[in-house]
């Protein structure tokens, strides 16, 4: 499974948009949470029945922005490049400017 992460704010409040590939799944996942929360996320595909198991980038998107939150163009290429190529473990996080590091 892949992971990348967008660090970014909702408000005032750090939050993160994690995304990637699950191989083993053959799907797209995602999951957006304050930083400071021990709560439930504020989103997960997971109870998201709409979202469904074959998870795609652009309702994942779309659903992003309801949040408030643009996902960086070159996030969105490295998660499509997870797919085609079915990476299995990778993980990497950006900044709003779509800036990658590997932390």
């Amino acid at each position: 499974m892949t992971s990348r992460t967008l660090k970014t704010t909702i408000g005032d409040r750090p939050a993160t948009v994690q995304m990637g590939w699950d191989a083993r799944l053959q799907y797209q996942y995602m999951v957006i949470d304050y930083v400071d929360s021990d709560d439930e996320p504020l989103y997960s595909n997971l109870s998201d029945d709409n979202a469904g198991l074959a998870g795609q980038l652009t309702y994942f998107v779309k659903k992003a922005r309801s949040f408030g939150i643009e996902i960086p163009q070159v996030m969105l290429a490295k998660l499509q490049a997870d797919e085609v190529l079915n990476l299995g473990n990778a993980t990497s996080f950006f900044d709003a400017a779509g800036v990658e590091s590997q932390e």
